[in-house]
């Protein structure tokens, strides 16, 4: 049902023959063959610490293919991990790994091409988290509202600020 408002909206944007020729034009162009993988967006927080306070790296993995695939996402560099991910195609997921710097100095890390760098020194630091993701409700139509929230804590013995961005895709 949700598929017919949708081509109801647009065939009143574009006219009848114009709906006919992008549907024509979408049976045209097939779903590419098989599942393929972007990685895109690698974060890292914080990005200085003191040593032995976690470190999040994460990316978004999303399967633009037309098939359901498996991935490993490999993180690199001063630090080793890996995650095996199953996504059906258009989805897309978050993968974190969280790594724990012993010593000070500047720990580099790359994931899939992707490459960042923090910091570990004994400098008081702010430690700014970003946890408890809510989203309500979970299922809606276009259109509709969503409440996003999260909690946000400094565990670092300084103040600081940190960016928050939210992505809907």
């Amino acid at each position: 049902m949700k598929d017919k408002k949708v081509a109801i909206i647009v065939g009143t944007a574009i006219g009848v023959g114009g709906l006919a020729a992008l549907l024509l034009s979408r049976r045209a162009a097939a779903a590419p063959p098989g599942a393929k993988f972007r990685v895109s967006g690698l974060n890292i927080s914080p990005e200085e610490v003191n040593p032995g306070q976690p470190v999040t790296i994460s990316v978004i993995v999303a399967n633009i293919g037309g098939e359901v695939g498996s991935y490993t996402v490999i993180l690199e560099g001063d630090f080793m991990a890996q995650e095996n991910v199953t996504l059906a195609p258009g989805w897309s997921r978050l993968v974190s790994f969280e790594v724990t710097p012993t010593g000070t100095g500047t720990y580099s890390v790359s994931v899939d091409g992707l490459y960042g760098s923090f910091v570990a020194t004994t400098a008081p630091v702010a430690d700014i988290r970003v946890e408890d993701l809510v989203i309500s409700p979970t299922e809606v139509y276009v259109g509709e509202p969503v409440t996003i929230s999260v909690r946000v804590t400094n565990y670092g013995t300084v103040a600081g600020s940190k960016t928050i961005t939210c992505t809907v895709s």
